[in-house]
């Protein structure tokens, strides 16, 4: 748990910059790849799961969207960002759940 909560800070550090050199007006580019990361985990099945870190990573998304609307623009980046880095774990947790499935069915043969 201690690595996707370093990758987080990072990010949000990272955003957080991004945000303080004034280099872009919209949230766009944070809200995309968070949308993408949520499909991504979605077409593996975490939302089954992984359901909690899913449905968080959603959340976060929905926020990230409002927050952009109502022009908080750095607050909307550092969310979004969050909300990615959330739906990332639970795409991972939910392809090793996967595997660990297709293993033991080979183990009893089926």
């Amino acid at each position: 748990m201690k690595f996707p909560l370093k990758a987080m800070l990072l990010a949000l550090l990272i955003t957080f910059s991004a945000g303080l050199t004034g280099c872009e007006t919209n949230a766009d580019v944070e809200l995309k790849k968070a949308e993408k990361a949520l499909n991504d985990a979605l077409e593996v099945g975490a939302d089954a799961s992984a359901s909690d870190d899913y449905m968080k990573a959603e959340e976060l998304l929905i926020k990230a969207q409002e927050l952009a609307r109502d022009n908080k623009i750095l607050e909307a980046r550092q969310t979004a960002v969050e909300a990615k880095v959330i739906a990332d774990d639970a795409k991972r947790k939910a392809e090793e759940r996967q595997n660990i499935l297709e293993a033991e069915a080979e183990r009893l043969g089926k």
